[in-house]
């Protein structure tokens, strides 16, 4: 018998690409017979800088990856660390397929909401599914007060689980990354017979075999459909002789590991270029989703008898910084801002837009060396013009530009914090942004050595600029139209 996969991960809401996937997804199921095509997608299909996205709280995501007939998710660090606790219960509990995670738990060891570690899904055979997600240096702790979990001790027990319960084979849904992959193929020695992957955004054509473990992995943000095709030893997978009513998978015998079962394989990687017209269904669920998202974006927050630069925008950043944390210092970079702002009414989608990455207010000390630094180095070229990728930036490749502050005057010698000399050795209170934490996430070297780092979490500076607009502090900052000063 065969089993095939149709597998996403990491659209990051390309929802104009996966219109097309999910046509696609459909129409396959069609073709193979629901009863032995497994849908699965691995993590980071929101983006919560994507209005319709955030503005949803992930529901859109969740009735795009329904209508499309999934069969499980795991969540990649777009939902889980970038959602609050409380946002990821609900959708866990009301999405009507399996939220899988086997690496996060509660600490009293229950699972978290509606997550499950793992799933016996019938495809003519038992199917076992599991998921796994990156740490990130124990992000689940830190943001949503939960376990990390040792990953190999935790996916091997849990797959010995499922074969007792009768799963002819174990597939890990994983949004770790293919090199993490790699080495929980290693690290379960067996136990697990396929791994869907994300994270690392991967194209693999075919697929990869590590230690008896096929791997897989269909790139990113809906550029590709892949296609997993395995052949089934039915003998093996314990399923029951041809004539057996259809839909009622036999339990597999427990005992056997992979490599006995899948007896042949072959993949694809489907370009979503080439899959036809998007989905009407999909595009009708979508088209809802922005229409009232796009009600909260025309929402006028304030007025702007200016135009306002991008350099504006960010010294205003740093003005309200100080402000909301409270500090002594305001600082502030340039991907606080992307662009600038036109003289007129301002909207909830205009700050939205001009402020996409995820950037916390935050309260952080530094010492009076590390502003004189930091003050150096933001007259350098090769630093400013450096541009930040990775986790957090969006658009992703805005420069770190000159970094800014309000409480800071300085005549090229003298420095004065506050209208007081500056003291190279005293800590100062500075309202921030989070990743002015250090060099890797803000680009200057003196930030290294930062100290008592406080975050707002799941408030990002687009949040403040909303609230201050709102409030009109922003427009009492920016003095009535007159430019707010550089530090």
């Amino acid at each position: 018998m065969k089993l095939t996969i149709l597998y996403t991960n990491d659209l990051h809401a390309r929802y104009e690409d996966w219109l097309r996937c999910a046509a696609f997804i459909k129409r396959r199921k069609a073709e193979l017979g629901p009863a032995s095509c497994l849908v699965l997608d691995a993590g980071d299909h929101f983006d919560l800088s994507v209005d319709e996205c955030r503005l949803s709280r992930g529901r859109l995501n969740v009735d795009l990856l329904a209508d499309a007939g999934v069969d499980a998710f795991t969540p990649g660090n777009n939902e889980f660390y970038r959602a609050s606790r409380e946002t990821l219960a609900s959708l866990s509990l009301e999405s009507p397929f399996p939220w899988l995670l086997s690496t996060v738990e509660e600490r009293d060891g229950s699972p978290f909401a509606g997550f499950s570690r793992g799933v016996i899904v019938d495809k003519g055979l038992p199917v076992g599914i599991l998921g796994a997600l990156d740490p990130m240096d124990d992000a689940a702790g830190r943001l949503h007060g939960l376990a990390t979990l040792d990953r190999a001790k935790v996916l091997s027990a849990a797959a010995a689980e499922l074969r007792e319960r009768g799963a002819a084979i174990v597939i890990l849904l994983s949004h770790c990354g293919l090199s993490d992959d790699r080495e929980i193929a290693l690290e379960t020695d067996g136990a697990i017979d396929v791994i869907v992957g994300g994270h690392s955004h991967t194209e693999i054509h075919g697929f990869l075999v590590e230690h008896r473990t096929v791997i897989v992995q269909a790139g990113g943000f809906g550029h590709y459909v892949g296609e997993l095709e395995l052949e089934i030893d039915e003998a093996a997978a314990g399923v029951a002789a041809p004539g057996r009513a259809a839909g009622n998978g036999a339990v597999g015998n427990g005992a056997v590991g992979n490599g006995a079962v899948i007896v042949g394989r072959q993949a694809v990687l489907h370009a979503s270029t080439d899959l036809g017209e998007p989905d009407a269904a999909q595009a009708g669920i979508l088209a809802a989703y922005r229409a009232a998202a796009q009600r909260v974006l025309d929402e006028v927050v304030g007025e702007l008898d200016r135009d306002l630069t991008q350099g504006d925008l960010v010294r205003l950043s740093a003005r309200l910084l100080r402000s909301h944390r409270a500090a002594e210092i305001g600082m502030s970079f340039g991907p606080a801002a992307s662009e600038g702002l036109a003289k007129g009414p301002v909207r909830i989608g205009d700050l939205y837009r001009v402020s996409q990455s995820f950037l916390s207010p935050a309260t952080i000390e530094f010492q009076g060396r590390q502003i004189l630094g930091i003050l150096r180095e933001r007259e350098d070229a090769a630093i400013t013009g450096t541009r930040g990728y990775g986790i957090g930036f969006r658009p992703q490749g805005q420069c770190f530009g000159r970094i800014e502050f309000d409480g800071v005057e300085t005549d090229g010698e003298a420095v004065r914090i506050n209208g007081e000399s500056l003291d190279p050795e005293r800590w100062y209170k500075v309202g921030a942004l989070s990743h002015l934490t250090d060099r890797e996430g803000g680009g200057y070297p003196s930030l290294d050595g930062s100290r008592k780092p406080e975050f707002v979490r799941f408030y990002l500076l687009r949040d403040l600029f909303v609230e201050s607009f709102r409030n009109g502090e922003a427009q009492r900052m920016l003095g009535e139209g007159k430019t707010v000063a550089a530090g």
